[in-house]
């Protein structure tokens, strides 16, 4: 089975060839450029969130509780009238690492819980998905980084599901649904809606 090592190379290259066409072709810039890279590598490594104990899944913990310190540190730092803010540079330590540790937690504790190997995070729905969530992400930046983003994270997540599948001989990595039919259709939903508001939302600014 390809390991964490083979996933995050084979993506980081070939996300990086891809993009480099692309801003070849249609001149992304380097912010977009940037942004599209790290959606294909991340991408390259989502999948493997389902394993108990894989990179990815530690990762993905601590992307969530940097991401809810930087929020917390910054809640607690700004000018308002919650307990006569801003607190003390100590206390905004001290919340900002609390939140990094609860939501650290939480997360991997979520994905311990309610995944199994190769379950739905290895099915179809993940690709476009992934790529939806990302477009919402940089829906500010315009429509070309939207599809940038939004090709190259779909790019990264089929990347890794293609080399399981060709690492075990078997499309089973490439599945459109699990055993739970009913948590893929609600995945294959969530995967539309997502999509939807990222791609045709007629709000979000063409440039």
């Amino acid at each position: 089975m390809p390991n964490f090592v083979c996933h995050l190379g084979v993506s980081a290259v070939s996300s990086a060839l891809l993009v480099a066409a692309a801003d070849a072709a249609y001149g992304l810039g380097s912010t977009t450029s940037t942004l599209a890279f790290l959606a294909g590598v991340s991408g390259g490594l989502l999948p493997d969130v389902d394993s108990d104990e894989s990179k990815p899944l530690r990762l993905s913990g601590i992307i969530a509780g940097l991401g809810a310190a930087a929020l917390a540190g910054g809640f607690f730092s700004a000018k308002g009238e919650f307990l006569s803010r801003p607190w003390q540079p100590i206390f905004v330590f001290i919340a900002a690492l609390a939140a990094f540790l609860i939501f650290n937690t939480l997360i991997i504790h979520l994905l311990k819980k309610h995944t199994v190997h190769r379950g739905l995070f290895h099915s179809l729905a993940v690709p476009f998905l992934y790529g939806g969530l990302w477009a919402v992400v940089v829906c500010g930046q315009g429509r070309k980084t939207i599809l940038a983003v939004w090709v190259l994270a779909a790019f990264g997540v089929l990347v890794h599901l293609i080399l399981d599948a060709a690492s075990s001989m078997s499309f089973k990595p490439l599945k459109l649904a699990t055993k739970d039919l009913a948590a893929s259709t609600r995945l294959w939903m969530v995967t539309a809606l997502v999509n939807f508001l990222a791609l045709i939302n007629p709000f979000i600014p063409p440039l």
